[in-house]
């Protein structure tokens, strides 16, 4: 039942507050007092539609409260409750119009849809007169005076609860089943590529390795030629290299009597210097040995690099991505075919969902 409505900047009122009790209330008063004003503005809390022009002149806003107490509308409690607006106090309902036009509803503090105040407002109050709502012309209103006189209330809860699992699970099937051409095409689709994945059998930094090693082939006369002139500098030039040069400077600084401890570290660098350039050298001359320029072996390479280049391609991925592109697609098919088990499993619900709502339409008929 409505126990108060304020009104605030409304039309002419300035301001109003009436509180409602338990009973019968009756508002009199002469054409213009305001009484038709006070309906229309409690149909605005109700859903009705309003213009710029109910804001009291010379005001920003329009701002009406209407409060409700839904001890004896469960219809309402479980409305609420079934958007999460419920509270533990009673219901709270407000409008607020701007001077521009613009309106904001709540319920309960929490902004809504001016939709969901209009179907609040018909679980809640009857509005009678030639131009507002009455509940009585529902046939829903029917169902329910039919359902509390045959003391049948908790029951027909029921069969609508049924009524509305029922409903659910089929739509959640069919939303299912009509993306199953969809679904069908892309588990082949998946199916294809991922066959293309293990035909390549890409190994771990395996990618990596192959491009170090085209680097390689690529650039191998000039890496050997380099090689080359770099041992040849370090101890094979006759006209002088690195290491004839150490030996020299090291047999000098040796020659010396009673040398100076500065001296002693200097011969000390000079000794090391020789021994690095020495492993260095041989390090270079394994390297020349062991190298191969083989022209077979550079077109491997670059088959196996394009195939990994183009299947890359293919997926808008980088290369370095094919490798881990194998378990993404597996997760994927994983899914799709968790779909179907979820299609089976919800043709059974749908089953028994409909022979429990056919149970307790029976039972309630």
């Amino acid at each position: 039942m409505l126990v108060h409505l304020s009104v605030h900047n409304y039309a002419i009122v300035e301001h109003l507050d009436l509180e409602l009790d338990r009973g019968m209330s009756v508002i009199t008063g002469e054409t213009g007092a305001g009484k038709s004003i006070m309906l229309d503005a409690l149909g605005l809390t109700l859903g009705d539609r309003a213009d710029s022009g109910v804001v009291r002149p010379g005001a920003d806003k329009a701002d009406i409260l209407a409060t409700f107490d839904l001890g004896d509308i469960p219809e309402a409690q479980t409305w609420l409750k079934e958007r999460d607006l419920d509270n533990d106090g009673p219901c709270i309902l407000r409008r607020v119009i701007t001077a521009e036009g613009r309106s904001r509803s709540y319920i309960n503090g929490s902004p809504c849809p001016q939709g969901d105040l209009k179907a609040l407002g018909e679980l809640l109050i009857d509005i009678h007169s030639q131009h507002e709502h009455q509940s009585l012309l529902k046939t829903d209103t029917h169902r329910r005076l039919l359902d509390e006189y045959a003391g049948a209330t908790d029951l027909a809860r029921q069969v609508h609860l049924a009524a509305q699992r029922w409903r659910q699970t089929r739509q959640e099937l069919e939303r299912l089943s009509n993306s199953g051409d969809e679904q069908r095409a892309r588990h082949q689709l998946l199916s294809y590529q991922l066959e293309e994945l293990e035909s390549l059998s890409l190994g771990e930094n395996e990618l990596e390795q192959l491009e170090q090693e085209h680097k390689d082939l690529t650039n191998a006369e000039s890496l050997l030629s380099i090689c080359r002139q770099v041992v040849e500098q370090c101890s094979e030039s006759d006209s002088g290299n690195v290491l004839n040069a150490l030996t020299a400077s090291l047999h000098r600084l040796g020659s010396v009597d009673h040398s100076p401890s500065a001296l002693s570290e200097a011969t000390g660098l000079l000794s090391s210097a020789q021994i690095q350039v020495e492993e260095a050298v041989g390090e270079l001359n394994r390297f020349l040995d062991h190298f191969d320029a083989d022209p077979a072996r550079l077109q491997q390479l670059e088959e196996r690099l394009d195939a990994i280049y183009t299947l890359a391609r293919k997926h808008r991925i980088q290369p370095g991505e094919v490798a881990t592109l194998q378990q993404k697609l597996l997760d994927e098919i994983e899914t799709l075919n968790a779909n179907d088990e979820s299609i089976e499993r919800l043709e059974h619900e749908v089953q028994a969902f409909a022979r429990h709502y056919q149970e307790k339409a029976r039972e309630l008929s």
